[in-house]
């Protein structure tokens, strides 16, 4: 009987790998989190195979390029945007956070254009039932600019679990009038299937995960009246299909693939740091800068990793400017700004932090 037990215990030990998990609102990221991220360029790696109770290794997985997402509280953009997505926007708009997204073709376009666009943002809204797209802002000439999506599109349907389906759209209309003559058209359409459950190995460890699949199809279509009549012209249509593999409450997928007409084109992953990005990010910035109260004069250490700095009043409205030239000194001279708080936003190639600053 000891003997049959024994066997019992050690055959039962080698059948139940994990346990399924089951995906909420913790899982999925908050304003002020950051994620170190690491890219890949193993394309040949089996990234579709799926199933139940399923062990996907990918501990051979070699990083070439760091960069970490931050997920940034509405507080920190301009009062214009702040009024669209903040707190007293309706319901349906008020945003969670935005990080940077490349949804649209700047920076091919702003070299036509007589106008500079710049960082295109993403809104987010999160909620316990799910996790929506609401809407982008565009800079323009250095002016952030909102744009609410008309059809909400819903990136994940919570709570999420092995089997579990959803089909949402997604409608953005963004007219850049008066500034410049220029209109966007974006088009998706996204199938999500919660296609498998089991054990993720990469670099950083291994997991318990459920293994996301999104396909995804979008149309782009831009209008403008530089050269002849206005017209309108589309990009070619856009049909990719995205693998995340989340785990319980780590913020943001520990592993995704993104494949274009079945080739795989992109592979990020969950990782510790490796010295591979500008390096402003290991930093912990909010001591960068000192002293804090401030009284005259500023100082910011590190600052051949910096490209500018940028000062804000608590309505979001940029009041000076430093550039990489400026900084090379190391102080930023305070004596001129009245009493009271600013926010403060160091900018490196990679990203950017912002910290409150108090000047007495």
């Amino acid at each position: 009987m000891i003997k049959y037990l024994f066997g019992l215990s050690i055959l039962l030990s080698t059948q139940i790998v994990v346990a399924q998990v089951t995906l909420t609102a913790t899982s999925f990221p908050a304003a002020n989190d950051t994620v170190r991220m690491s890219q890949s360029n193993d394309f040949n790696l089996d990234y579709v195979s799926t199933g139940a109770n399923f062990n996907w290794d990918y501990s051979s997985l070699v990083a070439t390029s760091q960069y970490v997402r931050q997920y940034n509280p509405i507080g920190f953009a301009s009062i214009l945007i702040f009024t669209t997505y903040g707190p007293l926007a309706s319901s349906p708009y008020r945003a969670s956070y935005f990080n940077t997204t490349q949804d649209l073709p700047l920076d091919q376009l702003s070299q036509f254009l007589p106008v500079t666009l710049s960082d295109l943002n993403q809104y987010t809204k999160s909620n316990n039932d799910s996790i929506t797209s609401i809407g982008y802002s565009i800079s323009v000439n250095g002016q952030g600019v909102p744009f609410k999506s008309d059809t909400i599109e819903t990136r994940y349907k919570l709570p999420l679990n092995f089997n579990d389906q959803h089909f949402s759209r997604g409608y953005s209309f963004i007219d850049l009038n008066p500034i410049i003559d220029v209109k966007f058209k974006q088009y998706r359409q996204r199938h999500t299937t919660v296609d498998g459950w089991g054990s993720l190995t990469t670099p950083k460890g291994t997991f318990p995960v459920l293994r996301i699949k999104h396909e995804i199809d979008e149309i782009d279509s831009v209008y403008q009246t530089f050269f002849g009549a206005g017209t309108w012209f589309g990009t070619p249509p856009i049909a990719r299909t995205e693998y995340e593999w989340f785990g319980l409450n780590k913020k943001e997928w520990l592993l995704k693939v993104i494949m274009t007409n079945g080739n795989v084109t992109s592979v990020e992953y969950q990782e510790d740091y490796l010295g591979l990005d500008a390096g402003v990010e290991e930093m912990d910035l909010n001591n960068m800068i000192y002293p804090n109260p401030v009284h005259d004069f500023l100082t910011i250490e590190n600052t051949t990793d910096l490209e500018s700095v940028v000062v804000f009043d608590l309505k979001g409205k940029a009041i000076a400017e430093y550039a990489s030239l400026e900084l090379q000194q190391g102080q930023i001279d305070m004596r001129t700004f009245t009493s009271g708080y600013y926010l403060v936003q160091m900018n490196s190639k990679q990203s950017s932090k912002i910290v409150q600053l108090i000047k007495d």
